[in-house]
Parts: structure tokens; C-alpha cells; sequence
């Protein structure tokens, strides 16, 4: 109280901007963690690197049956001529339900139908939490 009006506002001021200062702070604290896995950011998530087992290298065996062969053109022919990379996930999915599970042999053929680099289809397969990249119990 017995600091002048000038006095209490230029405190008031510097209230205001010590709060600022420490959000903007924040800020920038969490848009680091836009850069790292979240795994990094200190929430849960798995993996996101293939690492070779003998059930799941590039060298493992697969390729679409002649029945799924005829759904993959099928579901091509939904994309127009130069988009057909666009059909991966339905290409992933059809995949992943003959086989029962992604393995990284599957992404390589999916990129080799699709004509589109094998990284973009792992980019594909990692992010979407639908494609199970490890056998499950059931299925092995």
C-alpha cells in the first residue's frame, strides 16, 4: 500500500511478463518433442527400427497368393494412372491378413507391386498402429 500507483503497476508488469517468459518456455519445451519418438518424449510407444529375427529378415518368404494378386489389382484399380502408391494401406492390410501378421518381406513386395520405395511403405507400416510387425502367439 504505500507503494506509489507507477510502482505497482510496473511490479504488476513484471508479473505478467515473468508468466509469459515461462510459457513460452513451455512452448518451446514441448515443440522439441515434435523432432524425437515418443517414446523419447517420455510416453509409451514401441520399436520404430526393424531389427533382422530369423522369423522376420527380407530373406523370409513371401508373396501374395493368385487370389490376392486379383484383389491388389482390384484395389488399383480404384487409384488413378500415377497414384497408385495411395492404395499401400488397403496393399498393407491384404497383406498383413494373409499372412496374419507384417513381416518385413511383405513390406518389400508391397513396395515392389506399388512401384514405390521400400522406405516409404516401412514409413507406412510403422505409423499406423493396425499393421502388427511382430507375430502375435496366435499366428506363429
Amino acid at each position: 500500500d504505500a507503494l506509489p500507483i507507477c510502482l505497482r503497476r510496473f511490479a504488476a508488469k513484471m508479473s505478467l511478463h515473468t508468466r509469459l517468459l515461462a510459457l513460452a518456455r513451455s512452448s518451446v519445451q514441448h515443440a522439441r518433442c515434435i523432432h524425437k519418438t515418443s517414446l523419447q518424449c517420455g510416453a509409451g510407444g514401441s520399436l520404430f527400427v526393424h531389427r533382422d529375427t530369423p522369423e522376420n529378415n527380407p530373406d523370409t518368404p513371401f508373396d501374395f497368393t493368385a487370389e490376392n494378386y486379383k484383389r491388389v489389382e482390384a484395389i488399383l484399380g480404384d487409384y488413378p494412372e500415377g497414384h497408385k502408391a495411395a492404395a499401400v494401406i488397403p496393399v498393407l492390410d491384404l497383406a498383413q491378413r494373409q499372412n496374419g501378421w507384417l513381416p518385413i518381406s511383405a513390406m518389400n513386395k508391397v513396395a515392389e507391386v506399388l512401384k514405390m520405395p521400400q522406405m516409404r511403405v516401412y514409413e507406412v507400416a510403422t505409423f499406423y498402429t493396425m499393421f502388427n510387425r511382430k507375430p502375435d502367439r496366435k499366428s506363429t
